[in-house]
């Protein structure tokens, strides 16, 4: 089985990772694709729907992210982990999601060199890539950017490389989100409160209708080393 399998573009406007995955391609060991091609074709987020929503997918599907998905899917399975990248315009720097948050997962999310870790398992039937590819998101934020592009190479390299994670990592889960709109400044990854509740922001003035997710740090250490995988 072949180690690792990136993917880039999954969404057709956030190519910038392409140029960043080309080069690390010289100096190691790894398969990679553009998910979406048609989508970066036109620069835009899909061709017909959501690529990363549309996950199992269905091969025989009239819209094309659906078949791609599918077909996604089942050449995932030919690796140990697949590693797809994403970006955003918020200023979140660059954190893991994990769709599927089995101890595989987990574990693997612990040789980034990344401090923040979100578990955003989905409650939907259709779903990120990642929840069933074996593999973690990295979103990276803002994109676009000479430093985010030379910190995700940084990141991919140390990885690519086996080497050891230097930076300690917070957990968090995805619990919800806030649709009220409040004009009060929130900050993603930093603890605020609203009406009583106390929570952490990502993703904040992001999206319509949604003034941010709403997480809470996990205190466990989630150190599967120690647990009963068989369980």
């Amino acid at each position: 089985m072949n180690p690792t399998l990136i993917l880039s573009a999954t969404h057709g406007n956030e190519a910038f990772s392409i140029p960043v995955v080309e080069k690390l391609k010289s100096k190691f060991s790894f398969d990679w694709l553009i998910s979406n091609p048609k989508a970066l074709k036109q620069g835009t987020r899909f061709f017909q729907a959501d690529l990363n929503r549309s996950a199992p997918g269905d091969s025989q599907s009239k819209i094309y992210e659906l078949r791609r998905a599918a077909e996604l899917i089942k050449l995932s399975a030919n690796y140990q982990q697949t590693i797809d990248l994403h970006g955003t315009i918020a200023n979140t720097g660059i954190f893991i999601i994990l769709s599927d948050s089995n101890w595989q997962n987990i574990e693997l999310a612990k040789k980034f060199d990344v401090p923040n870790v979100v578990l955003w398992p989905s409650l939907q039937p259709e779903g990120p890539i990642t929840q069933f590819a074996k593999g973690l998101e990295l979103e990276c934020g803002p994109k676009n950017t000479r430093f985010t592009a030379k910190e995700l190479q940084r990141i991919l390299e140390r990885f690519l490389a086996g080497k050891p994670r230097r930076v300690n990592q917070t957990f968090y889960i995805v619990t919800g989100s806030l649709k009220t709109p409040i004009k009060r400044k929130m900050k993603d990854f930093v603890s605020t409160s609203y009406k009583g509740a106390t929570f952490t922001p990502l993703l904040a003035d992001q999206y319509p209708g949604i003034k941010c997710y709403c997480m809470q740090k996990l205190e466990s250490p989630l150190d599967f080393n120690t647990t009963n995988k068989t369980l």
